[in-house]
């Protein structure tokens, strides 16, 4: 009798095992994040969103979005290691801590931007409702709709919320 108790712990134990993993905190998800981001009619599917202390940027405190289609949660460097497409898909957006942004470096597979795989784009990409409290971020960025880079057109109309860094 013993035995069989141990084997059906041993079995409860194994099927459990998977569901206790996806559900300690470390494989947690980072944030929330919906929205659109397309570039010639591609759609991406932008699913991770973190936050990262940036270097400051005119004496003023940065944080690093990193928007990516790939898990890159643990990863201290994911807005530079996106950008050459390691993630996928990606949206690097440094903002100050008053929620406007500085700048916004895209990478999308629908781009044809020959060798240079990523684009820096100043003010076209836009901030609203930007909170930054309790160990949070959140915000809305969005280009206003369709708009060109290098003659391509390309959208972007994101809502995130993730933990601050």
């Amino acid at each position: 009798m013993r035995l069989v108790h141990s084997r059906v712990r041993s079995a409860l134990a194994a099927a459990l095992l998977p569901i206790i993993i996806s559900l300690s905190p470390g494989a947690s998800a980072q944030g929330t994040l919906s929205g659109v981001y397309k570039a010639n009619g591609k759609s991406a599917a932008l699913t991770e969103v973190t936050a990262h202390k940036g270097e400051p940027e005119s004496g003023k405190p940065v944080t690093v979005l990193v928007f990516t289609t790939k898990d890159q949660a643990k990863d201290p460097k994911a807005g530079f290691k996106a950008l050459f497409g390691e993630y996928g898909d990606a949206v690097v957006v440094k903002v100050f801590s008053d929620g406007k942004i500085y700048s916004t470096d895209i990478r999308h597979s629908g781009f044809d931007f020959g060798p240079v795989p990523s684009a820096t784009v100043f003010d076209i990409v836009q901030m609203k409702d930007f909170k930054a409290a309790g160990g949070e971020i959140s915000g809305h960025i969005t280009t206003g709709g369709k708009v060109d880079i290098r003659g391509q057109p390309w959208e972007l109309d994101l809502t995130f919320k993730t933990k601050a860094s």
